[in-house]
């Protein structure tokens, strides 16, 4: 799992089903999810913020409902970790995690496609950086075009 400033879309990815679409409960969750057909997306909504956080469906272990001090959460065991988070209908979500999990592990092209991606998602993830940084004055506007330059050229 990694911390990324902005939820983009991977060439190739599609959003099959996401929270912000449906009912929600009276408090509103912390996190808002994001199913595509590579990955699964949650967002941190809290205090105004846009971190996001994306695994794919292979380093995900198991997804389901957990109660902890009279909230329920929905608990994503991954390979490096469990994560806790605050969304609404963890019932629903974990199952549809699963369930989806199960469908892309049946296409034995689905795995060639997440090995490709790799590289595509790091030069995405160092583009967040860098913009983040010139929105908050930290690169000038020649630095961000220059670091841009160097990271289309690069073969990550």
């Amino acid at each position: 799992m990694s911390w990324g400033f902005s939820f983009q879309l991977l060439p190739g990815e599609d959003v099959i089903d996401d929270s912000t679409k449906r009912q929600n409960d009276i408090i509103k969750p912390a996190y808002s999810v994001f199913l595509t057909n590579k990955r699964a997306v949650f967002r941190f909504d809290g205090l105004g913020s846009s971190l996001t956080k994306s695994l794919f469906y292979n380093e995900i272990l198991d997804a389901k409902p957990a109660k902890r001090l009279f909230i329920n959460y929905l608990l994503v065991k991954a390979k490096d970790k469990e994560y806790l988070l605050n969304t609404s209908e963890p019932e629903y979500w974990s199952e549809k995690i699963r369930s989806v999990k199960e469908n892309i592990d049946k296409f034995p092209e689905g795995i060639k496609e997440r090995k490709s991606v790799s590289y595509e998602r790091k030069k995405v993830d160092i583009l967040d950086m860098l913009i983040t940084l010139r929105k908050n004055s930290l690169l000038t506007e020649e630095e961000f075009e220059e670091k841009v330059r160097l990271l289309d050229s690069l073969n990550l």
